[in-house]
């Protein structure tokens, strides 16, 4: 049978998805090691997000990130991709001040960091800054939900949309990125009643974060998928499998066998020859005797 050749991941074909009921199947990527086996395994959206900084750098919180870690990591991504879409989260406070500030940073992830969309938490005002990113040519992906980077006034990352009132406002802000021009909506740690509704509703791809299986598509963390981030992971995620163990099994075995003297192996040690070990020897002891003249 002959291999159909793979395509680029583009808008049009993550919105023809949705026409044809086809789940987008998208994964985190930090780095290019990473990026790299997902790519060759074919998933939809290689998503630089707000995680990539703190499981990667050790950043505490989203808001301490700055513009300039989340491109470098953009870059090492866009140097190993060839068929998913790149997506760059972007930081705090990089698309909330001016329109023209927000234009200024989508662009320079995507001509600096090769990114093929950029993405956006925020809510119904930050939705007129989104339509300068779209107006200005850059794909956006919305976040919505739980938001890391607004997690001051959401009080944390907690579980968002449990009562009515807090629902219809995610809806209302997930309608105003779309009509800004979004072309996707992450929704995260929400109940699936919402993200049912908004699939159901909405003319873009819903993917679900911790929300439900959403019939548009699904997004998990790598870290949180295998098991490799510098912080716990989240309860709500499901590791498919754990290779932090492998690696603490790796490192500890690594140090035994140094302070056993079992590590390098004696075949994979490089020699000099006997001739060029004795001129070695004979031009180090001149230099010795050169440096005492000189005293």
């Amino acid at each position: 049978m002959t291999e159909i050749p793979r395509k680029k991941v583009t808008v049009k074909s993550v919105l023809a998805k949705k026409q044809r009921g086809e789940r987008l199947v998208c994964i985190a990527a930090y780095d290019a090691p990473m990026a790299a086996i997902a790519d060759e395994i074919g998933f939809d959206l290689l998503i630089n997000g707000n995680a990539g900084p703190m499981s990667l750098l050790g950043h505490p919180t989203p808001l301490t990130v700055r513009f300039e870690e989340q491109l470098i990591l953009t870059q090492a991504v866009n140097r190993v991709v060839k068929y998913g879409m790149k997506v760059a989260h972007m930081p705090y406070m990089s698309y909330n001040i001016s329109g023209s500030e927000s234009v200024r940073n989508a662009a320079r992830l995507v001509s600096e960091g090769g990114a093929d969309a950029v993405k956006c938490e925020g809510n119904r005002h930050t939705a007129r800054h989104v339509a300068e990113i779209v107006r200005a040519g850059i794909p956006v992906i919305g976040h919505m939900g739980m938001q890391a980077s607004r997690m001051l006034e959401q009080s944390g990352y907690g579980f968002k949309g449990r009562d009515a009132v807090e629902a219809a406002a995610i809806v209302d802000s997930t309608r105003a990125f779309v009509e800004a021009g979004a072309f996707a909506i992450i929704l995260e740690y929400v109940p699936f009643e919402i993200t049912q509704y908004l699939a159901e509703t909405l003319p873009v791809p819903i993917v679900s974060v911790s929300s439900g299986p959403s019939p548009d598509g699904m997004y998990i963390g790598t870290g949180d998928a295998i098991g490799y981030s510098a912080f716990p992971r989240p309860k709500q995620a499901k590791a498919f499998v754990d290779i932090s163990a492998l690696i603490g099994q790796g490192l500890r075995t690594y140090k035994e066998h140094v302070l056993a003297g079992a590590y390098p192996l004696a075949e994979h040690t490089q020699h000099m020859t006997p001739e060029e070990h004795r001129r070695f020897l004979s031009l180090c002891e001149a230099s010795a005797a050169h440096q005492d003249l000189n005293r």
